[in-house]
């Protein structure tokens, strides 16, 4: 049995729920790291690079598959990629599936084995672990005594614990911290020396979050040695096309320069030297781009490939410890494109070059990598970022990939995800819904029904459609597309959502790496509220298309000439303009009573016992039928 916590000890009425890890292909993920011999100084590594889907790297960790490779849950990391630390374990389940409440050693990530035999004596005194961690980031906060614990093997082959890092209540959860812990003591210096990383905390889920960046373990160091010859891209490049991963592709080429966005590249300089008087801490950012448009017509695919910024310069040079972000100066070479193609696929890689891995010369003084400290390290390795987008018949604010799923946490909740037509047509259609529910837990059953609103007045009219299916899970990243039973048209802005029919857990897909929170409303008794707290992209997508049948028509802008006043009132009101038939209801839906007084220029309309509270007024015409929110005091 799985248990999902109280949603206060999560995002308020969101609560994060695991997802399953892929599988690796090896019986035994830590095989080839075990079988390598100890390796000499320097270890170094910042998860931006990985044989192992969502894994640390098998040549460098012994041990680490229950922790997470992200790009999503790091807030401004030191540079590309994360590793998560939390109450899942390397299947993606909880640790302990039937306590809730149950507490000890979670996740663990531990080194590679490291000759520290070979430091001469007059070195040791030198050596020091470094990395930057992060308390809470994109998930759930660590409670009062949680800890994340760094152990050293000594020469006994025991685990010692050399530091224990909590929250005192001065850890900013925004912010990346670094440590550094010297390897003090002659029972480390032998051939079999490993370094350990370990949480503390809820064993039931994704629970009691850290974030561990840019891990470092060298000789030549001291306590001061903070400063890295290293610029990096932080977080992988936004949206391009208007806050969107992905839109109908008749809607972006009426206008494709409208729809285009530059996205943000984001850079980090971890470099500071106090005093420097060379200013190669100081680094002229350039950057290369390019990319690779797969265009569908007729059922052939064409490939084109653009060179785009080559070496452009992007401003002033990038300064000690900055973050930065700005907009790509070209965007994808789109000229290529036609009415008559069907769908689009562009693929977007960007490299910074930043000076890194540069040997100070007379050709190049600003160089700054010793290789006698830093070799074999690359610090190249994260200056590279890839990014898709799609061009096809559905809106995407997600990337396609999910970390966690988000569930309320109440039977008969309602969840609604804003969208916004990017279209200078005056509606469109929607034929289909595309769901990832991913697998989790037991597969009861579940249905829904799948709601589709032109807004969240809690008028009746405010329905466009509603149908109930039958949940269908997922295997990871793969969507659920639901054929609507009846052709839907919207227009401007509209909300896609489901109700709950059961108490049971229901999570929908939850991308990190995006964030459009602010588009996410739920509704628990009987009010909509915007979400606040839930971080990232739920991964449902409206899809658009044409055909034959009934279509949900929307008012025209012909019902917003009517009005009504005073409100609130007293019961009676008067209506103006173009109006055939009026109806009232309760908030229940229950019909009221009233009288209507005809003149030529309007309706004088009387409620009948009408209690004090909101009621739902309902006016016809020739246009269709508009909803408004009345209020007896």
């Amino acid at each position: 049995m799985i248990f999902v916590i109280n949603a206060q000890l999560a995002f308020s009425q969101f609560t994060l729920v695991p997802l399953p890890k892929e599988i690796h292909s090896k019986s035994n993920p830590s095989a080839r790291t075990q079988a390598l011999t100890p390796m000499p100084l320097p270890f170094w590594d910042d998860f931006s690079f990985s044989n192992l889907p969502d894994s640390p790297h098998d040549t460098l960790w012994q041990s680490g598959s229950s922790v997470s490779l992200n790009m999503g849950m790091g807030i401004n990391p030191p540079s590309l990629g994360v590793a998560t630390f939390d109450g899942l374990n390397a299947s993606g389940s909880p640790y302990v599936a039937d306590d809730p409440l149950a507490k000890g050693i979670a996740d663990s990530l531990v080194s590679r084995p490291i000759a520290l035999d070979l430091v001469p004596l007059a070195e040791r005194n030198s050596v020091f672990l470094s990395f930057y961690y992060q308390y809470q980031g994109n998930g759930e906060a660590p409670d009062p005594g949680d800890q994340l614990r760094v152990l050293f093997k000594n020469v006994s082959g025991a685990w010692i614990t050399v530091s224990t890092l909590e929250n005192d209540g001065s850890i900013d959860p925004n912010v990346f911290v670094q440590t550094l812990i010297p390897v003090a003591g002659n029972d480390f210096f032998h051939n079999g020396f490993q370094f350990a990383l370990q949480s503390y905390g809820r064993l039931s889920g994704p629970y009691d979050t850290w974030n561990i960046d840019y891990v470092y373990l060298n000789k030549g160091r001291n306590a001061s040695d903070t400063s890295y010859p290293d610029r990096t891209i932080s977080i992988p490049l936004t949206s391009m096309v208007n806050g969107y991963y992905a839109m109908p592709y008749d809607h972006f080429i009426e206008n494709p320069a409208a729809h285009l966005t530059p996205p943000l590249l984001t850079m980090h300089n971890l470099e500071f030297i106090p005093g420097n008087t060379t200013q190669s801490d100081v680094q002229p950012i350039n950057y290369d781009s390019e990319d690779s448009i797969f265009v569908y017509r007729d059922g052939i695919e064409t490939v084109y490939t653009h060179q785009l910024d080559l070496a452009t310069s992007i401003g002033n040079p990038l300064q000690p410890l900055e973050f930065r972000k700005t907009p790509i100066q070209m965007l994808p070479d789109l000229s290529t494109l036609s009415v008559l193609d069907s769908a689009v696929r562009i693929k977007l890689k960007l490299w910074i070059n930043s000076g890194d891995n540069v040997v100070p010369s007379m050709a190049d003084p600003l160089g700054d990598y010793n290789t006698a400290k830093y070799s074999p390290i690359d610090f190249r390795l994260n200056d590279t970022t890839r990014v898709a987008y799609t061009l096809d018949d559905y809106y995407a604010y997600d990337d396609g990939t999910a970390e966690y799923g988000a569930t309320l946490n109440q039977p008969g909740a309602m969840l609604a995800y804003l969208f916004t037509l990017e279209t200078i047509k005056e509606r469109d259609t929607l034929v289909a819904i595309d769901f990832y529910f991913p697998e989790f837990g037991k597969d009861i059953g579940q249905s829904i029904e799948i709601q589709i609103l032109k807004d969240l007045s809690g008028d009746p009219g405010s329905f466009l459609h509603k149908q109930t299916e039958n949940v269908m899970r997922g295997r990871k990243n793969n969507f659920w597309r639901v054929k609507l039973s009846r052709l839907v048209a919207v227009k401007d802005q509209f909300y896609v959502g489901w109700k709950q029919s059961t108490s049971t857990a229901l999570p929908i897909g939850l991308d990190k790496n995006t964030n459009s929170g602010d588009k996410i409303f739920f509704n628990t008794n009987g009010e909509w509220e915007p979400n606040v707290n839930l971080v990232g992209s739920l991964m449902i997508r409206p899809v658009f298309g044409k055909g034959e049948g009934v279509i949900t028509g929307l008012p025209t802008s012909e019902t917003n000439r009517v009005q009504f006043y005073p409100n609130p009132s007293n019961g009676n009101f008067i209506v103006t303009g173009e109006v055939n038939a009026i109806q009232v209801y309760d908030i229940t839906g229950r019909a009221i009573d009233f009288t209507v007084e005809k003149t030529q220029e309007e309706q004088r309309v009387q409620l009948l016992h009408a209690s004090p509270g909101l009621y739902i007024l309902r006016l016809f015409n020739s246009s269709g039928v508009s909803s408004h929110r009345i209020k007896v005091d």
